[in-house]
């Protein structure tokens, strides 16, 4: 499995796993026009209750025009779904109906004109504030209440696997006060 690109990449793959998914970063998904290679950043699936499940999720800034949003529906094109529902369907084995494919881009930095352009075309956007606030930090909660494994006697802590490191780093954060949960982000216009 190729490595993240970044950070943010690192921090999606972590909570992919955490909530279940088979998590793969830069995954090849067709041939550029001009030579090269096009690749999804980070995409999870998983078998849920007999339905294949796809979380497609780009990373990167919104930095606004209609440039920055047709960008970013190229990434999710009907060739780049395909190729990824595929190479799932092939991983996982899956003969069953069309997968439920969900379309997120987490955003280093956005601004609102083209946020709401591309949740018109099913995408999710979120800055990565929100998405730590929304969904790893639940998850994480989540996962401690009921973890896979139990300790093997009472009064110990639940700690998170070790090779999430990002997500221990906030969890640490968190038991520490040092994260502020309740603020609404400034978002530039």
């Amino acid at each position: 499995m190729p490595f993240p690109r970044t950070w943010v990449e690192e921090l999606i793959i972590e909570w992919l796993q955490l909530e279940g998914f088979l998590a793969q970063s830069n995954l090849p998904v067709a041939v550029a026009r001009a030579g090269g290679r096009l690749e999804a950043d980070v995409v999870g699936a998983r078998v849920k209750q007999g339905s294949l499940q796809i979380w497609h999720i780009e990373t990167g800034q919104l930095s606004g025009g209609p440039k920055s949003t047709e960008s970013v529906r190229k990434k999710f094109s009907e060739i780049v779904v395909k190729s990824v529902t595929d190479h799932f369907r092939q991983k996982f084995s899956f003969s069953g109906r069309n997968p439920e494919y969900k379309k997120m881009y987490i955003a280093t930095v956005s601004t609102k004109p083209v946020a709401r352009d591309l949740t018109a075309f099913g995408i999710t956007v979120e800055t990565v504030p929100q998405f730590i606030r929304k969904r790893v930090l639940p998850t994480i909660q989540a996962w401690k209440q009921s973890p896979p494994h139990q300790p093997r006697s009472k009064g110990h802590v639940i700690t998170l696997p070790e090779s999430n490191w990002l997500l221990q780093m906030l969890d640490h954060l968190t038991a520490k006060g040092l994260l502020i949960l309740d603020r609404d982000e400034q978002e530039t216009d």
